[in-house]
């Protein structure tokens, strides 16, 4: 592996068929839902606790934490690709981000965003589709609620699938600010508007030659991703051939039920979709 990067952003925005269609090119691997956040993770705290760590020098320390962390990431990878480049997706990376810069500062992050009705249009599908899945934390069913609470606790609740991710993307907008050739912006409105053109711009910021993809035949990922694990409204299937989405929320929501979205969610409007205020 010569690099790794990373894809972020929030649920239910195409952030799987992109990565799927990458990994076409023959120098590109990409991963499903990577658990590799949760090795950091684990590093962390217990490189924090255990006293025969924190006996160390400092410095040592990390020099030697960090050290592990590259080494180790990179053997995880290369067990599974011979590719020379990874892009290792998970929205947890956002909770790691000064991890992955001190690991390697040329490493990039593609943040995939969308319309934050659509997502929650698509959670309410998914909701249908999968009765059986209990989604957020609540001690009264999460279908039970009103549609207005619902569309408040998809956005505020830090126990949910958009929750999370919504709470930890001013963070991301910090550190891309501070390392603006590092982030690219990708939203779903523009990938399915013009799916080459956006392409196009993914391959010149990561300074690799662009690869003609063929959008009639996606490949399936090189690892299958079990969505029943999860126990969750996830689904990580994706189309074989890409083809134009209409959004949800128009024929969804109410024009109340939108600009409530759009209210409730002002910082998240003004900075990505400013259009729609």
């Amino acid at each position: 592996m010569q690099q790794l990067h990373y894809c972020l952003g929030l649920p239910r925005t195409g952030s799987t068929l992109i990565m799927n269609i990458l990994n076409e090119n023959p120098r590109i691997f990409t991963t499903g839902t990577c658990p590799m956040p949760y090795f950091i993770d684990a590093c962390q705290k217990r490189s924090t606790e255990a006293a025969e760590f924190t006996a160390l020098d400092k410095d040592v320390l990390n020099k030697s934490y960090i050290n592990f962390l590259r080494q180790g990431m990179r053997g995880w990878f290369e067990a599974m690709t011979d590719k020379p480049i990874v892009f290792s997706k998970s929205r947890s990376w956002s909770e790691f981000l000064p991890h992955t810069i001190a690991l390697d500062p040329n490493s990039k992050y593609l943040v995939i965003l969308r319309d934050l009705r659509d997502i929650i249009c698509s959670f309410e599908s998914l909701s249908w589709k999968y009765p059986c899945v209990v989604y957020s934390d609540s001690k009264q069913p999460f279908y039970q609620f009103p549609i207005e609470k619902r569309m408040e606790l998809y956005c505020t609740d830090i126990s949910t699938l958009l929750g999370r991710a919504l709470y930890t993307l001013p963070h991301v907008v910090e550190v891309a600010q501070k390392n603006p050739n590092s982030f690219f912006i990708c939203k779903h409105e523009d990938f399915n508007e013009r799916p080459r053109e956006s392409f196009q711009k993914i391959y010149q910021w990561l300074g690799e030659e662009y690869f003609e993809h063929d959008l009639d035949n996606i490949p399936k990922p090189d690892y299958y991703e079990h969505d029943t694990v999860y126990n969750s409204l996830v689904s990580h299937k994706t189309r074989t051939k890409l083809e134009k989405l209409e959004p949800r929320w128009p024929k969804m929501m109410t024009e109340e039920q939108s600009e409530a979205v759009i209210y409730n969610n002002p910082w998240y409007y003004e900075t990505f979709y400013p259009e729609f205020l």
